[in-house]
């Protein structure tokens, strides 16, 4: 896809999706962006996937099926690959709606990213305090392309301790005409106690057991009001 030394790394990790990955990848090709690299991981899919994927080769700059160890593993491989100075980390399932991606991306920065909330509603996601977890969804983040890598000591919460890495507290975010959708549907939110555990776990290495402890009591909070709505 990129005809010049890309500027952005979109890397895409996918395993046995074949009912979300083509709507993703076909929103990387819509982005028209001639300085953009597109980077698949697939981790072995067993499943109509890697089909799909050899479909739209000609638009992929690499591309890979085979097992892995996680998420953060696939992501890890994507990295040792790409080029660009930033980094998109957009899976399957998560696309773009208009146009997200342009030479006029400061990195790194923060996308517009919209979700289905509890209620049905598509809303946007709101910027967080980042000493109480990842303050935007990592399929709004655009990273720096370091060298730092994801730690498999994490197996839900690992994006979070990636932000860390980077020395970053709060960035710009880049408005566009359109937005990243975010797939809210994914093992974090199937796994709530694991991943709020390893968020604690990592609050507690990075600003100490004050901010643990509020993010703990936070976490017991929102149980009750999920108990009672």
């Amino acid at each position: 896809m990129n005809k010049v030394r890309p500027y952005i790394s979109i890397i895409t990790v996918v395993y046995n999706a074949e009912d979300q990955i083509e709507k993703t990848i076909q929103s990387v090709i819509d982005q028209k962006c001639s300085q953009l690299e597109f980077i698949i991981i697939d981790g072995g899919s067993t499943d109509n996937t890697v089909n799909i994927i050899q479909k739209y080769t000609k638009y992929i700059d690499f591309w890979v099926s085979e097992p892995d160890d996680g998420i953060y593993d696939a992501m890890n491989k994507g990295m040792n690959v790409a080029k660009g100075s930033g980094l998109l980390f957009l899976n399957a399932g998560d696309y773009f709606v208009g146009r997200v991606i342009s030479s006029n991306l400061k990195v790194p920065c923060f996308l517009n990213v919209k979700y289905y909330n509890y209620f049905g509603s598509l809303t946007n996601i709101k910027i967080k305090n980042y000493k109480f977890g990842i303050p935007n969804c990592h399929q709004g983040i655009v990273f720096e392309n370091s060298g730092i890598k994801y730690s498999l000591k994490y197996k839900i919460a690992s994006d979070y301790d990636f932000y860390l890495k980077h020395g970053y507290m709060t960035l710009p975010t880049i408005e566009t005409s359109g937005y990243v959708y975010y797939d809210n549907e994914g093992f974090s939110k199937n796994n709530l106690r694991e991943r709020d555990k390893e968020i604690q776990n990592i609050i507690n290495h990075y600003f100490g057991v004050l901010y643990a402890a509020l993010f703990f009591m936070k976490v017991k909070i929102k149980d009750v009001i999920r108990k009672i709505s």
